[in-house]
């Protein structure tokens, strides 16, 4: 991903209206060396922009929406300086200009927002939520919950003056980390929703693909086989070099005999025969190909427009174009492409859908996203189906790309019609196909029903679901999702963090992202109760304090090596019931039962590929996690 520079120097500058002087906020700055884009960053809010290079010879070529581009010769042998004035593109009509009461908030309101939501905290911190569940046993997870007010704290409201962007709260719920729970939610609780929809994907079946040096082969096409001829499902690998496939979306009885796996990585074939379902482990497979580096990502949000949506909507937009911004500033060798759906329903509405295809210019986007109202609307359900179909179908998404994600924001869901059930299992089937992971984000107003099928087109697409909370005071009450637990955090984290665990990959030269997990490596001294601060005003992970007297060490445990080549040791002065190992976005790859307190234990991640790893255990109803960095030297 670059974000390991070896440059000593850079080229920094502003950006502004050549007619106004108005700062250009998000705008593209493309730099290329013989016709090679080496590097892309966007300006801030204020147009200032800042991007490391080597010595040599640039062509650095600036894009705003509306406005003509810049394409300026720049040679970098020292920190440079360059500033921009651009030109408004005559060719071009104005964006038309919201109301006043639809672009800002009263002080009021502010206000009241400030006062709702002092127990979070907008700046990374986050609030752990026991949801209103019933009991499941489950691979590791505590045995009972229940609910209860939420641990940990801040003050979100008193970040909101000057800024909306943050303003939302949210929780995730990534049910392939949690799948035996899954397992029990679907065949219990949510049972009666899988039989409305007629969508429950089952026979779970995941390839792990690498080169020889152990690298992730991302985006290649893999596809389940039965009786060596008919193709049951198709998907493509992720940053991760996994691939997800199913062998029903509709719930019938699963076959596991006589299956086998293609798979085509640039041309270059090869079959796993006789595969393992997933309860029996994830199937390995090595190619021996060129390392290339894949940098383009698309990311299309579509929302749902309709009048119910007024509550959220504006809050929404501002979140999105943040997303949008702090997404690129990932990587500055990442080619992000984005694109937007909103839509309505079908009958007397100003449009059904309205979109903007995929593009590199991303003050396009935010342009484009600023310019949406919400309206029209009347019944409960949406055409949801229609815009999923513009959206897989008709955007222009790249051929090869490292990620592609659907952010789905919707309060409403399809109208639950055989016709649409059909169309709805083609629509999943066919965003797999193309290696599209879908993540919705359930608003206020949904219903478990929804969120079912929301979280089961997550799941077939290999995604994650995200939902809207009401620790923002923001809109309309927001239902507890089916789970043990959840953090809550701020919206646009929580999204920015998601794209940042479906873009990270080693470069060919085996260096890794360092992504600010916020877990330790190698050694854990203690962990505190947490339970037991004061943390009203402070976010709890950064409340732990191994100095303080009245905080009780809870445990002590090592790792190591670390980065390791393979073999992890793993130590602690407390029994481990079951450790689990998982990849960066909490897929479990294997778990070890019954570890003895102040016992060795090694550890074989050698058959995994070269990346970032969790290892985690439950400890007295916490989760204990550690973060381990696998690489080939």
């Amino acid at each position: 991903m670059g974000t390991f520079s070896l440059s000593a120097q850079s080229l920094s500058g502003n950006l502004s209206s050549e007619s106004t002087e108005d700062a250009l906020g998000y705008g593209n700055v493309d730099i290329y060396q013989n016709d090679e884009l080496v590097a892309s960053v966007l300006t801030d809010k204020f147009g200032n922009f800042n991007v490391a290079l080597d010595t040599g010879s640039y062509q650095c070529v600036i894009n705003y929406a509306d406005h003509l581009p810049i394409t300026k010769e720049i040679r970098v042998e020292s920190d440079e300086v360059a500033d921009f004035e651009m030109a408004v593109d005559p060719t071009k009509p104005v964006a038309p200009k919201l109301e006043a009461d639809e672009v800002t908030m009263s002080a009021k309101s502010l206000e009241s927002v400030a006062v709702r939501s002092s127990r979070g905290d907008r700046s990374g911190a986050f609030l752990k939520r026991k949801a209103k569940a019933p009991v499941y046993h489950s691979e590791g997870y505590s045995s009972s919950y229940t609910a209860s007010d939420y641990d940990g704290g801040g003050k979100l409201g008193s970040e909101l003056d000057g800024s909306r962007s943050g303003a939302l709260t949210a929780g995730e719920i990534n049910d392939y980390s949690k799948w035996k729970m899954w397992q029990d939610l679907s065949a219990s609780e949510l049972k009666s929703f899988a039989d409305a929809w007629k969508i429950a994907p089952k026979g779970r079946y995941t390839l792990e693909l690498r080169s020889q040096s152990g690298l992730p082969l991302a985006d290649a096409v893999v596809r389940l086989i039965a009786n060596r001829s008919k193709v049951i499902y198709s998907a493509r690998t992720d940053n991760t070099g996994k691939a997800e496939l199913w062998y029903t979306t509709t719930g019938e009885e699963v076959v596991r005999s006589g299956l086998s796996m293609e798979i085509d990585y640039k041309g270059q074939k090869e079959e796993v025969k006789n595969v393992t379902p997933f309860d029996e482990g994830v199937n390995h497979l090595m190619m021996r190909v060129e390392c290339a580096e894949m940098n383009n990502v698309d990311i299309a949000f579509v929302v749902d427009a309709t009048g119910s949506m007024g509550d959220e909507l504006n809050y929404l937009k501002e979140e999105m174009n943040d997303i949008i911004f702090k997404s690129k500033q990932i990587s500055s060798t990442l080619n992000f492409h984005f694109a937007n759906v909103f839509y309505r329903d079908e009958g007397r509405e100003e449009y059904l859908t309205k979109e903007m295809d995929f593009d590199r210019v991303l003050s396009k986007s935010v342009q484009f996203i600023d310019e949406q109202r919400a309206g029209g609307g009347g019944d409960y359900e949406e055409a949801v189906e229609v815009a999923l179909d513009k959206a897989i179908n008709d955007l222009s998404w790249n051929e090869e790309a490292r990620t592609r994600i659907i952010f789905l924001i919707l309060d409403a869901p399809p109208h639950n019609t055989d016709a649409n059930q059909k169309k709805l299992n083609v629509l999943i089937r066919k965003a797999a196909e193309k290696g599209i992971r879908i993540v919705p984000v359930g608003a206020s107003g949904i219903n478990k029903s929804t969120e079912y099928l929301m979280r089961t087109m997550a799941i077939a697409t290999n995604g994650t679901y995200t939902f809207l909370t009401d620790h923002s005071g923001i809109g309309n009450s927001h239902i507890e999702p089916s789970t043990d637990e959840y953090e809550v955090e701020t919206f646009n984290d929580i999204l920015v963090r998601i794209v940042k665990s479906y873009t990270y990959m080693p470069d060919c030269e085996q260096n890794i992202p360092d992504l600010d997990l916020n877990y330790p490596d190698s050694l854990v001294s203690s962990v505190p109760n947490i339970d037991s601060l004061d943390t009203t005003e402070t976010n709890p992970r950064d409340s732990v304090n191994i100095n303080n007297p009245d905080v009780r060490p809870e445990v002590k445990w090592s790792y190591y090596p670390n980065p390791t080549n393979g073999i992890i040791n793993v130590k602690a002065d407390t029994d481990i019931e079951e450790l689990f190992i998982t990849d960066l976005t909490g897929k479990l790859l294997q778990s070890i039962k019954k570890l003895e307190k102040n016992q060795v234990y090694r550890v074989d991640l050698s058959q995994y590929v070269t990346g970032i790893y969790l290892i985690r255990y439950l400890h007295e109803d916490k989760w204990i996690t550690g973060k381990v960095v696998l690489q080939r030297y």
